[in-house]
């Protein structure tokens, strides 16, 4: 009356201890019986604060499957944490919110999947932190341990420090869950004060694919402002004031306005281009116009990176467009 489970791809690790594995990547395990006569499998979901390990939430037999004597089923347990993952809004307006929203490397929950028959017995348990991102088949490792690279730029072999002056470098930690409690990342920025070149085109900042915060200096900006008028109003030649004065009328009751920017950087190598290609995979791009700007999300319209082995590098170029818009009335 015991239930066996083992990964389905080689080298995944399946412990009851907690361990890393990625939100948005299949983790697939197979689950067999002993007994025949099993009907059902079960798995109970057990949910901790990753802050300091507290419980905070049991779901029984939150996954229910009904088998067939002596075959085994195939399960993504990865499918069950993203039904229950709070996929919140990143609120993020300055660098110290980057740094201390520690559940935008990491989920803020700790899971442990505890997996059993029908008929009782020894269940088994298999415990998780998931990683906030998901690498692409190219990138894939099936083991992910806390020393993982979590930015291209890491994978790459890319040095971010001692480029920028007068702009942030930012480097994620994440803690070792082999003992402790506490599992929340950390993630550090520094401001460069001793780099020789300042970018005239300000940093853009996003949420990497593999959990961490990549970053780039441009060195040429942009910018375009656009406008839509809202309503129709009929209007003739022109009507008059009060005090007689004759006057073209608008024709419209409002106007949006929003902006759009093109920023480049110049002369990247490949192993840089292949860094920054990531951002088209990002879902929160952020542009920070100076060293003392604000963080403002932005809409990645598009960007390039061309690689070619023949050229050994080229330009970084990419398109924002402004999520916020200003509005007014006019009349």
């Amino acid at each position: 009356m015991s239930v066996t489970v083992t990964a389905q791809v080689t080298g995944q690790s399946i412990s009851s201890t907690f361990d890393y594995c990625y939100l948005y990547e299949p983790l697939l395990v197979n689950i067999s019986q002993s007994d025949l006569t099993e009907r059902n499998i079960y798995i109970d979901l057990y949910v901790y604060n990753t802050s300091d390990s507290v419980t905070l939430d049991l779901l029984s037999k939150y996954g229910q499957y009904d088998i067939n004597p002596g075959v085994a089923i195939k399960v993504d347990l990865m499918r069950l944490a993203q039904q229950y993952h709070d996929s919140n809004v990143f609120k993020i307006g300055t660098l110290t919110d980057i740094a201390n929203a520690t559940d935008i490397p990491v989920s803020k929950y700790l899971y442990s999947f505890v997996i059993y028959s029908d008929l009782g017995g020894v269940p088994v348990e298999v415990s998780k932190l998931p990683i906030i991102g998901g690498r692409d088949f190219y990138d894939f490792v099936p083991a992910v341990s806390y020393l993982q690279h979590l930015t291209e730029a890491s994978l790459y072999n890319v040095d971010l420090t001692g480029r920028w002056k007068n702009y942030p470098n930012i480097s994620t930690v994440l803690v070792d869950t082999s003992s402790g409690s506490a599992f929340s990342p950390t993630t550090t920025i520094t401001t460069e004060a001793t780099a020789a070149f300042e970018p005239c085109g300000g940093m853009l900042i996003w949420k990497s694919r593999f959990g961490g915060w990549m970053y780039w200096g441009m060195d040429i900006a942009t910018r375009k402002n656009s406008k839509k008028y809202g309503g129709n109003l009929t209007v003739g030649m022109f009507e008059a004031t009060d005090s007689g004065n004759p006057y073209v009328a608008v024709d419209y009751t409002e106007i949006d306005t929003s902006y759009s920017i093109t920023l480049k950087a110049l002369s990247l190598n490949n192993d840089e281009l292949e860094a920054v290609s990531g951002i088209s995979s990002s879902p929160a791009v952020y542009y920070m116009r100076n060293s003392t700007a604000k963080l403002e999300l932005m809409r990645l319209s598009s960007s390039s990176s061309p690689i070619s082995t023949l050229i050994g590098g080229g330009d970084f170029s990419v398109s924002l467009k402004s999520i916020s818009t200003s509005s007014q009335k006019a009349r």
